[in-house]
This record gives C-alpha cells, structure tokens and sequence, in this order.
C-alpha cells in the first residue's frame, strides 16, 4: 500500500512540473500572421475586429508558445473611406489578441500597419485645368472677353463634376495577406 502511495505521490510531483509555468514573451518579438477576412477601406470601421491566423509560431526559450494556424484578432483603430474630391482612404490596425498553444486567448499590444491610398489633388486638378481650359477657348471662339471668362468658369464647373464623377480611391487588403508586427510590450503569461 506504501509502494502505492508513494508511486501515485511521484506521479502526482511530475504532472505538477508539467503543468502550467510562467512565461515572458518578450517586447520586440514578431507575430506573423495573415488575414481571415478582406479589409476594405469603403466599409471598415475604427475599432472593427477582423480575424486573423498565425503564420509562423510563437516559441520563447525553445518553448511553443503559439502555434502558427492559432487564431489572432487585428483591430482597426483608424478606418477613412475615399472622398470623391478630396481625402484619401486610410487603413491602421494593429494585433489585438492571441491564441496560445493552451487555446487561451491574450491580449497583446503590437506595433501597427498603416497604409494611405491615392490621392485625389492632382488628379482632380488636371480634370479641372483641362475643362477651364477647353471652357475658355470655346468662350474665346464665340468671341469677345466675357465669353472666355464665362467660357472658362463653365468649363472649371464642368471639370470639378468630371473630377467628382471619377469616384472614390478606395482600396482592399484581401483576405491571405501576410504581415510581421512586433509588440510593443511584453506578454506575461502562465502555460
């Protein structure tokens, strides 16, 4: 019965040792992951979660801390769409969380990724230039200087609705698009 005992007492020792320890995932560690879902900066809202996947694992010291596959969540904090004249599309995000090789979800704090679309100035400044333009020697062609000023100002008119008919700069991240970002500060688990 002693030999029981003391066999189920080392048994119960070991799977103590296994069990969960602390660990330290340091501050400046990549986290490599893809997107799940497409971002589109026409629909994507500040503070929107999107669900990601890591592409590569987490280890510290030897030690799997994340496997690559675990999901991740990506958080939008800046969502602009595309104006038609003026203001570019813009996209930030940043990890949010992760999943560890325990299946426990953390959060994490990482560096972002930003990315600006086109700009509209210089497009819509051609439009605008070329009907003026055009606007002026028609007016010219009628004759006299009021007309190539009247000319002028109906074409500049008829160059913003062109520029404005042209649409948005909207853009998409598609869904499998890899990205590395680094936390900004270390992640005190137990596993």
């Amino acid at each position: 019965m002693a030999a029981r005992t003391v066999a189920f007492l080392v048994a119960l020792l070991a799977a103590f040792s296994l069990a969960a320890s602390p660990v330290t995932i340091p501050a400046g560690t990549s986290i490599h992951f893809k997107l799940k879902q497409t971002i589109d900066t026409a629909t994507a809202k500040a503070g929107q979660h999107v669900p990601a996947a890591l592409t590569a694992p987490i280890v510290v010291g030897g030690r799997t801390i994340a496997n690559a596959g675990s999901p991740a969540t990506v958080k939008i904090t800046t969502a602009e769409e595309s104006g038609r004249m003026g203001g570019s599309a813009k996209i930030v995000f940043h990890v949010s969380s992760i999943t560890l090789a325990n299946g426990v979800r953390v959060d994490v704090s990482t560096s972002s990724y930003s990315r600006e679309g086109k700009a509209h100035a210089k497009h819509n400044a051609t439009y605008i230039a070329t009907a003026g333009i055009v606007g002026a020697l028609a007016g010219k062609a009628i004759g006299g200087h009021n007309s190539t000023e009247k000319g002028a100002a109906i074409g500049a008119g008829v160059g913003v609705g062109a520029a404005a008919a042209t649409g948005k700069f909207d853009f998409k991240l598609p869904a499998g698009d890899r990205y590395s970002l680094k936390l900004k500060s270390p992640v005190h688990i137990t596993i």
